[in-house]
């Protein structure tokens, strides 16, 4: 017959201890929570498992850092087009304008007020009333975005023809908007050409779009191209058959003429020059088209429109490896 064992009962709360800690530990596993709170009234202790922590921070730091890397992208890409930002807040009537805004004028950041009185004083007289009007179509909400190209004063005393887009945010309750958003874009250079402006040895640029034109000459810009803009596809034509360009790149769907007409009209007359077609419309046929030598679709990155023009520009290539 076995006799029973006396057990200490220092052990035995040492075991309940151990045990309660056991299940502290597989409860916080099943349920994914960072820390577990096991209370043992017998043993008059409160046991705080912190579990998980370690991985529970790390996934957090993983996520700001994907965050930051997004940021960062993005703020790159808005830096390489040029393309300032602002952020109206209607209720205090103030607007934020980023120092691209103030850079594309000369301006250093800060030099011009938060308001829009103080921008106001930077419009060209003549573009007043368009451009109140264009806002207050925006506020009264006749309008769901805002669009006016509008001259501004630059530093050196010069007009800048920018194009401002914006559109609201935020309403509260009654449906009045409290924060609206937009961006600044520099035409001025995006001068549209007409039959006698000559295309020989120049990139031509065609797209009834004044803000595409205007990203399309900043990365052609920035690697040191000559280039010569049209809004009208039969203008572009006109000056292109009296001098054979370096290269093209032509939007696909314009009035009057698509892009592949034009690239068709190009290779009928003999001109071998690269064509790039650039579309919102992608298709198959698009990509099998014989008249084209690139095709790329909107929205399109810097990035990807200079490497397409590096490769069908020795120059360029050449200036961009210096750089």
């Amino acid at each position: 017959m076995m006799s029973a064992v006396a057990i200490p009962r220092r052990s035995v709360r040492a075991g309940l201890a151990l045990a309660a800690v056991c299940i502290a530990w597989v409860g916080a596993v099943a349920v994914g929570t960072p820390w577990y709170v096991v209370v043992v009234p017998p043993l008059g202790v409160t046991i705080v498992l912190l579990l998980h922590r370690r991985a529970v921070v790390a996934q957090r730091d993983e996520r700001l850092s994907e965050q930051a890397e997004i940021s960062a992208r993005l703020e790159e890409a808005v830096d390489l087009a040029c393309i300032g930002t602002w952020h109206w807040d209607v209720r205090r009537a103030r607007v934020h304008y980023d120092r691209r805004c103030s850079a594309m004028l000369g301006y250093a950041d800060g030099d011009v007020a938060s308001t829009l009185s103080a921008w106001g004083q930077l419009v060209h007289p003549d573009d007043l009333v368009a451009t109140r009007g264009a806002i207050d179509a925006l506020i009264d909400g006749s309008s769901a975005r805002y669009e006016s190209k509008v001259r501004l004063r630059a530093a050196d005393g010069t007009w800048r023809t920018i194009l401002d887009r914006g559109r609201v945010t935020a309403r509260d309750e009654n449906g009045r908007p409290t924060r609206a958003v937009g961006i600044h874009l520099d035409i001025t250079t995006t001068k549209v050409a007409t039959p006698s402006v000559t295309t020989r040895g120049r990139w031509v640029i065609v797209d009834d779009d004044d803000s595409v034109r205007a990203v399309i000459e900043t990365a052609a810009r920035r690697l040191g191209l000559d280039t010569v803009a049209f809004s009208d596809p039969q203008v572009a034509w006109e000056a292109i058959g009296a001098g054979p360009p370096i290269g093209i790149i032509t939007d696909f769907e314009m009035p009057g003429m698509s892009g592949v007409q034009l690239a068709e009209r190009v290779r009928a007359a003999g001109m071998g020059c690269p064509l790039l077609l650039v579309t919102g419309a992608s298709t198959p046929s698009l990509s099998e088209c014989r008249s084209i030598d690139g095709l790329l679709d909107k929205p399109f990155s810097i990035a990807s429109l200079e490497a397409w023009l590096v490769r069908h520009t020795p120059s360029a290539a050449t200036q961009r490896s210096v750089r």
